[in-house]
C-alpha cells in the first residue's frame, strides 16, 4: 500500500512539472455556492443567480447594486502537490470598488489615494503633506461606518519615503519606507502620532535637521527609540563601554548612520571636521577618513529570476579612495551606514587586500550582541 501510495505521487510529481495534475471537483451547483458564500458571511442574506455553466453572479441584500461573481478557481493539494478545483469570489474586490465609486459621486474627495492590490496607498515626504490624506481617509472612514459589509473596505497604507534609504520589502523601492497603516477603528489622533514618530525617526536616524520638529524634539525621540541597552554591548578592549555614551545615536538592524557615527566621534573628542552630513577624520587606526550624504552612485546589481536592478550605494573614502560594499541590496549595506560588526575586503591600493572592518577600525570598538 505504502508503495502504491509513492508511485501515485511520484506521478502526480511528474505529471505536474509536465501539465500539471489536476482534479476537477465539480459540478458545482447553487447550493454549493450557497454554502460556500454562507460559510464566509454568516449573518447575510445573500442573492444566487447562475450566469455560466459554472458562474454565478451574486449579491447581498443591502448592495443589490454591488453585484460580484463566484466562479471555479484553482487550489493546491497537500501533501501530494496537485491541482483541484474549488469555488472563488471577488466581492472583496467588488463591494470596497462599489463604496469608493459611490462617496466620491456623493461628493467625497479621496484623491490622495490610489487603490492598489485591495489596499489604499498613499506617499509622503513630511507632515504637511500627508495631513490631506489623513482627512480625506477619517472623513472616508466616518461615512462608511455602519453600512452593510463595511468590514470589507481595504485600510490605508501611509508610506513615508522620503531621500535617503531605509528599511524596504523590496530593493526596487530603493528609498526609506516607513509604513503606517490607517483602518476604519484606528482613532485619526493615534495615526497622526504615528505619522509624525516615522517621520522623527528618519530624521532622527539620519541626524539631519527638520522643518516640522525642533532638534530637542529630534533628540528626545532618539533617545527613547534606541536605549543602547541591555545590547548591543561595546568595548574598547575588554573594557565594557556604558550605554550612556551612545544615548540619542540611532541603531537599527545592527547599523548607525554617517550622523551617528559623526556623534560618537565628537563625544570620543576625536579631531572631526565638518557636519553630521559630510566630515573628515582620523581613525583610531591612523589612516583618513571622509563621510558625506552625497557620496553615492548608482550600481547594477544581479536580482531574481536573472534580473539585473539599478540602485544607490553609498561609499566612504578611506585614504582619500573610496570603499564600499558590492552585490548588496539591502539597505543596511548599501546605505550611508555603518554596521557594527563584519566586514568585508578592500583593495589598500599598494598590491594588497585588506578584511576592513570600518566601526572597529574607526573607533577602536567592537560590538556584540552576546550575553557575555
Amino acid at each position: 500500500m505504502v508503495k502504491k501510495i509513492f508511485a501515485v505521487g511520484m506521478a502526480c510529481l511528474l505529471a505536474l512539472s509536465l501539465a500539471g495534475c489536476y482534479e476537477y471537483r465539480g459540478p458545482y451547483t447553487r447550493a454549493d455556492v450557497e454554502e460556500y458564500l454562507t460559510g464566509r458571511y454568516p449573518d447575510e442574506t445573500i442573492n444566487i443567480r447562475q450566469e455560466g455553466l459554472q458562474t454565478w453572479e451574486c449579491w447581498f441584500d443591502g448592495l443589490p447594486d454591488a453585484v460580484f461573481q463566484v466562479w471555479v478557481g484553482q487550489g493546491g493539494g497537500d501533501p501530494v502537490p496537485m491541482l483541484y478545483s474549488r469555488l472563488v469570489s471577488d466581492e472583496a474586490e467588488v463591494i470596497p470598488a462599489y463604496y469608493l465609486e459611490q462617496y466620491q459621486n456623493e461628493g467625497g474627495s479621496l484623491d490622495a489615494w490610489e487603490l492598489y492590490d485591495e489596499i489604499l496607498d498613499t506617499k509622503y515626504t513630511s507632515i504637511a503633506d500627508v495631513t490631506p490624506a489623513l482627512e480625506q481617509l477619517s472623513a472616508f472612514y466616518d461615512w462608511i461606518e455602519g453600512k452593510p459589509l463595511a468590514q470589507l473596505m481595504p485600510k490605508g497604507q501611509f508610506k513615508f519615503q522620503p531621500e535617503l534609504p531605509w528599511r524596504t520589502y523590496s530593493p526596487q523601492f530603493h528609498n526609506f519606507e516607513e509604513m503606517v497603516v490607517h483602518g476604519p477603528q484606528d482613532e485619526p489622533e493615534a495615526v497622526q502620532e504615528a505619522l509624525e514618530d516615522s517621520v522623527k525617526k528618519y530624521y532622527a536616524f539620519y541626524q539631519l535637521p527638520c522643518d516640522e520638529f525642533s532638534q530637542t524634539e529630534l533628540e528626545e525621540y532618539a533617545v527613547n527609540a534606541w536605549p543602547w541597552s541591555p545590547k548591543p554591548r561595546v568595548r574598547q578592549g575588554e573594557v565594557v563601554l556604558p550605554p550612556e555614551l551612545f544615548t540619542g545615536i540611532g541603531l537599527e538592524s545592527g547599523v548607525i548612520s554617517y550622523g551617528g557615527l559623526y556623534t560618537l566621534l565628537v563625544r570620543l573628542d576625536f579631531d572631526v571636521k565638518g557636519t553630521a552630513e559630510h566630515f573628515t577624520v582620523t581613525g583610531a587606526d591612523g589612516h583618513s577618513y571622509e563621510f558625506s550624504y552625497s557620496f553615492w552612485e548608482e550600481k547594477e546589481m544581479d536580482w531574481a529570476n536573472n534580473e539585473t536592478i539599478t540602485l544607490p550605494v553609498w561609499y566612504h573614502l578611506r585614504d582619500g579612495y573610496p570603499v564600499g560594499v558590492e552585490d548588496e541590496t539591502g539597505w543596511m549595506y548599501r546605505g550611508p551606514v555603518i554596521g557594527l560588526k563584519g566586514g568585508w575586503n578592500i583593495d589598500t591600493h599598494d598590491g594588497h587586500f585588506h578584511f576592513y572592518m570600518p566601526f572597529f577600525e574607526i573607533t577602536g570598538f567592537s560590538a556584540s550582541w552576546d550575553n557575555d
